[in-house]
């Protein structure tokens, strides 16, 4: 993209106000001249790119929700923010670490670059009328998504609209508009946007190295997750009256409702949405491209989504940010192994890199329960035990029928993916038989790492006789859950030198992609007034189809999914037939998404987040001084306090310094 993303330093005058509702006193002459100009144009919409959050980045990012969630549990930075986040030790000030999350001025600003670039676009005279216009559309719908970014974080916001904050704006008579007004006002942009924004950028002459701009697919497929966000009961009252009185007694300044009551017909429209996206059969689940035994192609097919730079199932994403890293600022291609790799690789004698992997960046034990058994189809854990309000995860509600088994060893056993190389050897039971997608995106201990460079037995424990010996535990190099994350290691990449660590990986993160679209169709199906089982099902079986399994009602014989309020009892879980199949969606979106930095808005738009997060550090017994000795799960070797969360966290504060501009804006529940 030749730093398509690139800040330029004439722009960054544009945006320099105190604050997000301050007029620019814009110099005219100077807008007229870079708006002129074909170059200058297309340098301003290429800045406007460079807003986008980046949900692939988990220390500094908006990706910070995975940690937040109860996907993944990271060491070395455990002291710090996400020790912070994951206990609820924040509060609205505007200091700290955890402040680095607080993205509210950051997207106004971004909003109103939009809004000035679509004022002026139409003052360039060297490209055509189309191009002018598509150019406008992307900017309209870059807006719309920094509009959505607010309203996951902090709820609903205020809408300035189709034009720049007024001379008029002053802080004490602002305050959030309702839930309605932002999502009315999202989609209405977006279906204007669809209609000028191209298919696919050529049509507009724009060549591959502007690959990732906006196209229709793009404003469609958000468009779609908004709605179903809307749809859910975080935003749509609907949560058997537990939250909806805290709140639906939300009013802003104006007297108006803030959090609406309970509409059915979002639900409608949330599937439409969704389906008129696979109506426009530009985009399909990738395939597999290579693999001899079926779940090898499975794998392969899943792998393939972040492995094959802009495939047929990515819908819209982005690949060259420009952002730095700390330690080097080699992190200019997502996906650079810079970025990701160096914190999820083991710390093998073998690689011999000033860029020393540290392994940190790992699956909760939660996330490792969560992939279904490859035979049976079945989610092997259907939730634990509890010790009041906190779930234990060393008592599993493990389903009877789904063949998993949480103790034992099997002998002999043969890696199944990635490691054609690796001797047979002694594997735990709780490993064995899992989904495509488990061994896609986990190396549990005992397992050699995919890489045919080193040919290595990953064993971590505290014992000089393991291949990456734990010797001290209180080392920040250390993976303390004991199942690695590859989610984004390719089977044999090198990561032995410096060089391997500085671009020899390059990824798309996949924003929008044709599996979201699907399971989001199916939800909305199962969730309508007029119900759709067959459909929901449908869809829901393409993405689980994908991963080798078979359909959820040859997983689940026993439940009748038409008949919605029966009940059926799993695991000592009694569930009436439609939340199963509720269940069961938001399990695949979770196995599907597995740290992508979607777990932790669905646990929250469905209210869930109060039940699902709760728990302590639990891990592997890394302590262990035998391989045998790990597997039995502790709370004691990781010291970082235990993860809680109550209802004022479903939202983000609205931190000091904004409320210091806005002393009658209506606080999110809970930080009053």
């Amino acid at each position: 993209m030749k730093k398509y993303i690139a800040i330029f330093a004439a722009l960054l005058a544009l945006s320099a106000c105190d604050s997000y509702f301050d007029i620019d006193f814009q110099d005219q002459a100077n807008l007229q001249e870079i708006f002129s100009k074909k170059n200058t144009t297309e340098s301003y919409l290429a800045h406007l790119y460079s807003y986008l959050p980046h949900d692939e980045d988990t220390h500094n990012g908006t990706g910070y929700v995975i940690p937040r969630s109860d996907e993944g549990l990271f060491g070395f930075l455990g002291y710090g923010p996400f020790n912070k986040l994951r206990s609820g030790d924040y509060n609205t000030a505007a200091t700290g670490d955890v402040v680095q999350y607080n993205v509210w001025k950051r997207m106004y600003v971004a909003i109103r670059q939009c809004t000035i670039f679509m004022d002026n676009v139409d003052l360039d005279r060297e490209d055509t009328p189309t191009a002018k216009a598509a150019m406008k559309a992307e900017a309209r719908f870059l807006r719309a998504y920094y509009y959505f970014c607010l309203f996951r974080q902090y709820g609903p916001v205020i809408v300035w609209g189709d034009a720049l904050a007024p001379e008029s704006a002053e802080g004490d008579k602002l305050d959030r508009n309702t839930v309605d007004e932002n999502v009315d006002f999202i989609v209405s942009e977006l279906d204007k946007a669809a209609q000028d924004l191209p298919y696919e950028i050529k049509e507009i002459g724009a060549n591959d190295s502007w690959t990732g701009r906006a196209t229709k697919g793009a404003a469609m497929a958000l468009k779609a997750r908004v709605l179903l966000y809307a749809a859910s009961p975080l935003y749509n009252g609907q949560d058997g009256g537990r939250l909806t009185g805290i709140f639906s007694a939300k009013t802003n300044i104006d007297g108006k409702q803030i959090f609406a009551a309970y509409d059915a017909s979002k639900w409608e429209k949330a599937a439409q949405a969704a389906k008129d996206v696979i109506e426009l059969n530009r985009y399909s689940l990738c395939s597999s491209t290579g693999g001899s035994t079926d779940l090898q192609k499975a794998a392969s097919a899943y792998q393939n989504v972040f492995f094959e730079r802009w495939n047929s199932e990515t819908i819209w994403g982005w690949w060259h940010l420009g952002i730095g890293h700390s330690n080097g600022g080699f992190a200019t291609w997502i996906g650079a192994t810079g970025s990701f790799m160096y914190c999820t690789i083991p710390d093998f004698p073998e690689v011999t890199t000033s860029y020393r992997p540290l392994q940190a960046y790992t699956p909760s034990l939660k996330m490792v329960d969560a992939y279904p058994m490859a035979a049976s189809g079945r989610y092997p854990v259907i939730g634990y035990q509890k010790s009041g309000r906190f779930n234990d995860l060393s008592k599993p509600l493990v389903d009877p029928l789904s063949g998993y088994s949480a103790t034992g060893w099997e002998e002999n056993y043969t890696q199944p993916l990635d490691a054609d190389w690796a001797p047979a050897f002694k594997a735990h039971k709780s490993t064995v038989g899992r989904d495509a997608r488990y061994y896609s995106s986990i190396v549990p201990n005992g397992y050699y790492w995919p890489s045919d460079k080193i040919k290595k037995r990953w064993t971590s424990y505290k014992s000089s006789s393991a291949t990456v010996p734990v010797q001290k535990l209180e080392s920040a190099a250390l993976n303390w859950v004991g199942y690695a994350c590859r989610r984004w290691y390719k089977a044999n990449t090198a990561f032995a030198t410096g060089a391997d660590f500085t671009g020899a990986q390059r990824y798309v993160y996949p924003a929008f992609r044709l599996a979201e679209i699907y399971l989001s169709y199916a939800e909305a199906c199962n969730e309508k007034a007029d119900r759709d089982v067959d459909e929901a099902i449908t869809y829901l079986d393409k993405v689980r189809s994908r991963s080798g399994l078979n359909s959820i009602r040859d997983a689940y014989s026993e439940i009748n999914f038409n008949n919605a309020d029966a009940t059926t009892t799993i695991a000592g879980v009694t569930k009436t037939n439609k939340e199963w199949l509720r269940w069961f969606i938001l399990q695949e979106r979770w196995c599907e998404f597995g740290m992508e930095a979607m777990r932790h808005y669905d646990m929250c738009r469905w209210l869930r987040a109060e039940d699902e997060y709760p728990a302590a550090a639990w891990t592997l017994n890394m302590a262990s001084e035998t391989y045998e000795g790990v597997y039995e799960r502790v709370n004691n070797v990781m010291p970082m306090d235990n993860a809680d969360f109550h209802y004022r966290d479903y939202f983000y504060p609205i931190i000091s310094t904004q409320l210091a501009e806005m002393v009658n804006f209506t606080q999110n529940p809970g930080w009053e």
